[in-house]
Order: structure tokens, then sequence, then C-alpha cells
């Protein structure tokens, strides 16, 4: 069998080449090949080679054996490597811990008991009850090569865009032939997966998954310090994909944790890669970022090139979480339903992985999701985590080095009322101090300036950043905080609450969104501290809110009307969809009338 292609090809020693004539060899060589070859065998965290006793037998799979299996002789099988699994007995940690002392891995596998994973999908996460549920709602669509194992990135193996009701995929994926006859567009050596399926709006979905995962994955999270939901990010999305469809080799866009469940009723095949060597693939694959999504490779690949990489079958009702900075690909081996969304632990290791990916995504001119500048700024005023004091700084001169550079002199003005997340109209980069605005609620960032206004504008004082940066201790600040979309240790809200006498809304913000009403709170006292600035410099630090009884009453009932108006909206307009610079244009607008 085995033994002259290892005498052919190898050398082994006398002692190797004895335990591999023996018995249990042999043996237990054709025990791992029924169950699909050593490396499913081995990924799925078998017990077998988890003894001392079994190191060399383990070693001769690793160094001829696999060389064997695959029929090659450069593969290194010592770069093969498992995923951190969480016993059943251990799973109670989970819940009562924070994830800095249970996730120990950079990728770690969860597998919920079956009749959880009933409860967990009953009535919401199956092909019928999602048809039945959302029957007409249109999702994004991708055409797929399905036996596409290569590095090229062709578009053609790639995808190809189409749109699909959920009632369609569901017709889809029980029944291809029947659906290709009725849908001849459609062609039939595709695949076809549903992507990036907004739940925005899909409360039962959203509430059922928050319940049945650890309450710290919601109360320790980094992205609560957002300043405006993010869909994918902190508002999970949902994914329909059939046998062979196929995620294509990249890091999350942000270097993000992500979080994943297989809500089955198939199985899915992750190959993932650590962190810590993303430099060395990146080395090997020098247009990595720019081909990110669009190809796909055998595990082979990987060990060839002696990068350690880990694979693992995702059953349905295992959670899969993908560490910080990770690079990972999966291919289905059935049909399954996916909810995905970020988490980020605030550990001095996931950080840094975000950071390097953001000056990655800024070197390759890549669209950012997450406006992490503005993200870190506010996680370093709540939270003092000691690394991001010299990302920040980096920041902080870039800005300045950029604003050096430009040859005609500016004039500055703070706009400390924009506190919002501003993006460029241009380039699509996140603004973090400096923009212009322009006439129609253009912004610019400094790259993209233009010789029509010699305003320069700033979202905060280069000065008090510098002091923030150095000072041992911080205290929330309206010139320093934002609104944040999740539960923060930001004390400002709470204040205005109590000052304006505003009921805390129940748990469908996380779906309907504060938004306007947020957005505008802590705007308007910002933007009235402002404007009395200009009026009076004597009177800087003087909040809005101690202005008397006639003030306070007239916020409350313009936040009342707001209201109102929004719910209008919303009716009339359920279906329209607004630009980032739409919603920014209504919150200024409406913040200048009330001041008026």
């Amino acid at each position: 069998m085995y033994i002259e292609y290892v005498r052919k090809n190898f050398k082994p020693t006398s002692q190797e080449f004895e335990l591999l004539n023996s018995q249990e060899i042999i043996e237990l060589y054709e025990y791992i090949q029924q169950q699909g070859g050593f490396i499913k065998y081995y990924s799925q965290q078998y017990n077998k080679f988890q003894s001392y006793e079994n190191n060399q037998i383990l070693h001769l799979f690793h160094k001829y054996l696999l060389n064997y299996e695959l029929r090659t002789t450069n593969v290194d099988g010592q770069y093969l490597q498992r995923c951190a699994y969480i016993e059943f007995d251990k799973a109670i940690n989970c819940f009562t811990e924070s994830p800095e002392n249970w996730i120990k891995d950079q990728v770690t596998l969860w597998s919920l008991p079956k009749d959880v994973v009933a409860k967990l999908n009953k009535n919401l996460f199956t092909f019928q009850d999602l048809s039945k549920n959302h029957r007409n709602f249109e999702m994004d669509i991708r055409g797929q090569n399905p036996f596409t194992d290569t590095i090229m990135a062709k578009e053609e193996n790639f995808y190809q865009a189409f749109t699909m009701t959920i009632k369609q995929y569901k017709e889809y994926a029980e029944d291809p032939k029947s659906f290709f006859k009725n849908y001849p567009h459609f062609c039939k050596n595709k695949v076809y997966q549903a992507v990036n399926v907004d739940m925005e709006d899909w409360k039962e979905e959203i509430y059922r998954i928050v319940d049945f995962l650890p309450k710290f994955f919601t109360k320790k999270n980094g992205l609560n310090y957002l300043r405006q939901n993010c869909k994918g990010a902190n508002i999970p999305e949902i994914y329909m994909r059939v046998q062979n469809c196929w995620i294509g080799g990249q890091q999350d866009f942000q270097g993000l944790s992500q979080i994943n469940i297989n809500h089955g009723p198939g199985d899915c095949l992750w190959t993932i890669i650590d962190a810590n060597y993303i430099d060395k693939l990146f080395h090997i694959m020098p247009d990595l970022y720019k081909k990110e999504g669009r190809w796909y490779v055998n595990i082979a690949y990987f060990l060839q090139n002696q990068i350690p990489v880990k694979q693992v079958i995702q059953k349905e009702g295992d959670i899969l979480i993908i560490g910080a900075g990770c690079f990972f690909q999966a291919k289905n081996i059935g049909n399954s339903i996916h909810t995905s969304f970020n988490f980020l632990m605030m550990d001095a290791f996931s950080l840094q992985q975000i950071y390097k990916r953001q000056i990655r995504n800024d070197f390759f001119q890549l669209w950012s999701v997450i406006a992490i500048r503005n993200l870190f700024l506010d996680i370093y005023i709540h939270e003092k985590p000691s690394i991001l004091k010299d990302y920040l700084k980096g920041f902080i001169d870039e800005e300045i080095r950029r604003q050096l550079s430009k040859k005609n002199q500016t004039n500055f003005e703070l706009f400390i009322s924009s506190k919002d997340v501003l993006i460029c109209s241009k380039c699509f980069k996140e603004i973090f101090i400096f923009f212009q605005f322009i006439k129609d609620w253009v912004i610019y960032c400094p790259d993209c300036y233009t010789d029509e206004d010699d305003i320069v504008y700033m979202k905060y004082n280069i000065i008090q950043l510098k002091c923030l940066i150095q000072a041992d201790t911080i205290q929330c600040s309206k010139l320093l905080c934002s609104n944040y979309v999740g539960e923060s240790k930001c004390t400002l809200k709470q204040k205005l609450y109590q000052k304006v006498q505003i009921q805390p809304e129940d748990n469908s913000s996380i779906v309907e969104s504060r938004q306007f009403l947020d957005e505008f709170i802590i705007g308007l006292n910002i933007e009235s501290s402002n404007s009395q600035n200009q009026q009076n410099a004597k009177s800087q630090q003087i909040d809005c809110v101690h202005e008397g009884k006639k003030q306070i009453k007239k916020i409350k009932e313009k936040i009342a009307m707001m209201k109102l108006q929004h719910v209008k909206q919303q009716k009339h307009k359920k279906n329209e969809n607004y630009s980032e610079l739409q919603v920014l244009k209504y919150i200024q607008k409406t913040k200048r009338s009330i001041l008026n």
C-alpha cells in the first residue's frame, strides 16, 4: 500500500519504517480513510492523537502518510493545526465568564445540543420558515463556478450578480431542476448563494440570536462604541448557500472577530489561518488584498507553502468564532443557512489586528466598513487601553501632516456638532478630524479638498486631542463623546436623559434604530453650546440643558415632533433607502430649525 510510496520518495529511519509496517498503523490508516481522510479526521478533534504515546504515530501521518493520501511529496503535514473546541461540560463557562477568559484560541468551535438547536431554529431559521415569514424579501445573489480551486481570481469563477426573493431561493435550494426550468435566465452550471441579507428589521430573528448567545457578546463588545449601526457588524446578517457554494479567501474587512452560526441543515467546511501568519501569506501572494473573496484553494496549497492552517467542518448548530485578523475561506458540503456578525474584544492583540488591517485598507485604497479612527478614539476615552495611545497619536499626526503639506493657507473652524460618522463624498473614506463642507451637504476629506472654499472644518480641536492622549484620567465630555449604539461606559447620555426626562426605550432599539433621536439629543446640546460660544466667549462651558425650563420644554416638544415625523416617513417611504448623506442632512437641518 503506502510502504513502497514512502520508501521510493522519502528516507524513513529504521524505527519509522518498522512502525509504518506495524499492524496498528495499517489498521489506523484504513480506518481514517473510511472517515474521509487524515485532514478531515484530524481536524475534527478526535482523541486518537491526543496522548503523548501517539506522538510518533501523528508524526508519521504528518510526514509521510498525508503525502501518500494527497499523492504529492511537497506537503508538510506539521503545518496542519486544529481549532479549539468547547466541550459540553465547559459550555456553562461561556455564559458566566467574559470571552477573554474562555476564548483562548483564534479559532473556536462551539457545538450546541440538538434540542437547543431545534429551539434556536424553530419557526425562524429554516428555508421553509424564512420563505413563510419573508417570502417577497429580495436578496443579492452571487452565481459562482462550483468547482473553482484557483488563486487566479477570475470574475467568471467568482460571481455574477442577481437578485431573488426568499421564496425563489427556497425553490432553488429544494428543487434546482424545477427552478432552472421556471427561471431559464439562471445558468445550470452555476451555484447561487444569497449574501449579506439585511436583518435590521427582522426583530424576532435578532431577538432569538441574542437570547441564545452569551450576554458578554453584547455587554463586553467594543462595537458598542459605534456611533451608528453597521449592518453585518453589530447588526447580524443572514446567508443562504447550497452545496458547493464558497466564500473566497479573505480577512474580515476591518480585521474584527466574527461569530458565525450554522442553522443547518447541511455542513460547511472552513479553512482558517491565524492572524499571526497573514504576513507570510501576504508575502507569497502580494495581491492578496486586491482579490479578496474572489478565489478559493485547496488546503494543500497552504501546506505546500508551509503556512500553518486549520480546517473544521461546521455542522448544524455549531457556532464558529473566528479571531481578529484571521484569514478564512469556506465551502458548503450541503445546503445551509448562516447568521453572522462581528465582535470586538478590547484586548491588545485584537486592537492590533484591527489597526493593521486599517493601515492596509488605506494603502490599497479599500473602503472601510467601520469608521475605525473614530471608534478607537471613543474606546480610548472610556476604556483607556494603552495600545490605542500610539495608534491615535499616529492618526492625529497623519492628519496634521496632511494639512501642513497643503500649499494654500486655510482658515480652520471648529464644527463640534459633527460627531456623526462622516464619509468623504468622493473617495468614501472616514472623516477623522479635518473635512471640507461644500454646498448641498457634500463633504470632502483632506485628500479630496477642492479650491471652492477656503474654510476647513474640524470635528475636534487638535490641541484637545493631543492633551487627551497624554492625560492619565479622562471624563466624559460633550466636546469628545458621541452617542453610542450599545451599552457603554459613557455617562453623558444618561445625564442628558435624566435632565430632559426622556424614558429609555425597550430592546427594540437594536432593530428600530434610535439614530435620528439620539444623535439629535447629543448634537443639539453641543451645537447650542457652540452657538452661545460665538455670541459670548465667557460662556463657553455653559450647557444648553441648564438654560431653563422653557428650553427643556422646547426640546421635549421638538423631540416628540421628530418621533412622529419619523414614524410617518417610515410608513410612506418604507421601501426607500436613504444614503448616509441624506441622513446627515436631515439631522443637521432639524437641529438648525430648532435652534432658530
